[in-house]
């Protein structure tokens, strides 16, 4: 089915963005948001329930794949820091984790 519509200019600058930051056409976009709302196909004998996708959860997955596409297209030096951010996060988990005796990350 091939469908067109109307959106307004904030709407048109969003999907710009998020199509440029993605690497993806607009219409790869809008397709993505339709099928987040889709509840999952289960496989035979077996039940999936999934959660609804409402606009929080929809937007929170562009979100992650802004910073995804974001991450993928960073310089060495974002790389390596982004990575050394990680690191320090690890270690202070596992500080309090060794506290409470729970296994370490």
């Amino acid at each position: 089915m091939t469908l067109t519509i109307d959106v307004t200019s904030r709407e048109e600058v969003w999907l710009t963005d998020q199509a440029e930051q993605l690497g993806l056409p607009p219409a790869e976009i809008v397709k993505r948001l339709i099928d987040a709302q889709l509840p999952p196909i289960a496989s035979e004998g077996t039940e999936l329930i999934a959660p609804r996708m409402n606009a929080k959860r929809v937007a929170a997955i562009a979100l992650l794949d802004t910073w995804i596409a974001e991450g993928i297209h960073a310089d060495a030096e974002t790389k390596q820091q982004a990575d050394q951010e990680v690191e320090e996060l690890k270690r202070n988990l596992n500080a309090n984790r060794a506290g409470t005796g729970e296994h370490r990350l």
